[in-house]
């Protein structure tokens, strides 16, 4: 049996992937959670509560993207599908060239998605489909991990004394790993999960799919702007299906999720405060949502605005965890801030 979707890492909890919303790239297919046919909770009252399409409906809405605040999820039943393999094609084109065509590529196959390498009008697009053809690899140890792995960090790490080496070594990597057209064939996890390299800073933000061309349009002036600053390769550019999940970041809406990175070579903070803040703020613009399992800023009057069914997501919170026995400083901050509905639990540390 296998999942019809994933994300990128399989490193996960089954309630850690419902909970925050974690998706994986396909214009057919929602996030994770999506796939979620009935999950059974524990309250903060220590009753076992049974939750699906046709049992508690408002609170298995809410429980498919809850972020662990509705209670202890004890049993989920996943839709699955027989195992499967992926056939990746991967090949190269300019920014310009794949959001003059975006429809049509993300029409063009069952998971589309696309690497962006900042500083750069380099795109790495991977079309992968299902296939029923024999596994096909052909990794290098040299390449994936001596070049594409260690060079790299050592690359990254070298810049932090010298941020304008950046763009440089995005575009030197690039030429070096992923220029050239790649094909592979494998089953469907070895497919849709793909290696993150090394430590990282990471933040996610979902938008409104018709605004990904303005968004990265903003982005690329935005580097252009300022050559300088460490923009780490790549910008990873998923799509998912609209759903009707309360708070999942695509609730109402086909949604694009644009993935930034800025890594920590042998695990040196780099500054990242600044291009964080510039993407947010293009992001917001277009009515942009954090990705529940990405850091973000946002309070519980800011995410109101963002999510409509926000205000009955605390609603139903505060019914089943009056005392607030499984909030944390997180919680609080984005569910008991002033916004009215988030409410006013006493919190129990």
């Amino acid at each position: 049996m296998a999942l019809q979707n994933m994300g990128s890492v399989s490193e996960l909890t089954v309630g850690g992937v419902i909970c925050t919303g974690t998706h994986g790239t396909g214009a057919n297919y929602g996030i994770m959670a999506t796939k979620v046919l009935e999950i059974d909770l524990i309250t903060a009252a220590g009753e076992q509560v049974t939750c699906s399409h046709r049992e508690n409906t408002d609170l298995f809405s809410a429980a498919c993207c809850s972020l662990g605040a509705l209670g202890v999820i004890t049993a989920v039943t996943f839709q699955c599908v027989p195992a499967f393999k992926l056939h990746q094609r991967q090949w190269s084109c300019t920014l310009d060239e794949v959001l003059d065509n975006l429809d049509e590529h993300i029409a063009s196959s069952e998971y589309f998605r696309f690497c962006w390498v900042p500083h750069t009008e380099a795109v790495v697009m991977y079309q992968v489909d299902r296939t029923t053809k024999p596994v096909q690899e052909s990794s290098s140890w040299f390449w994936d991990y001596v070049v594409g792995h260690q060079c790299l960090q050592f690359a990254y790490w070298l810049s932090s004394f010298f941020p304008s080496m950046v763009g440089f070594i995005n575009r030197t990597f690039f030429n070096l790993l992923c220029s050239k057209p790649k094909e592979r064939i494998n089953t469907s996890q070895k497919i849709l999960n793909f290696d993150c390299l090394f430590q990282q800073y990471v933040t996610d933000w979902a938008i409104p799919r018709e605004h990904t061309a303005t968004v990265l349009t903003e982005l690329r002036t935005w580097f252009q702007e300022n050559p300088n600053e460490a923009a780490h390769s790549p910008v990873e550019v998923r799509f998912c299906k609209g759903d009707n999940i309360m708070i999942s970041p695509a609730h109402g809406r086909d949604t694009c999720f644009i993935n930034i990175i800025v890594y920590r070579p042998y695990g040196k903070l780099i500054p990242y405060a600044k291009y964080w803040t510039a993407y947010e703020n293009i992001v917001k613009r277009v009515g942009g949502r954090p990705h529940w399992a990405k850091a973000h800023k946002e309070t519980g009057k800011q995410l109101t605005e963002m999510y409509p069914e926000f205000d009955k997501f605390c609603e139903i919170r505060k019914k089943v965890d009056p005392q607030g026995m499984f909030l944390n400083k997180y919680l609080e901050r984005i569910l008991c801030m002033d916004n009215g509905a988030a409410g006013d639990a006493k919190v129990i540390h």
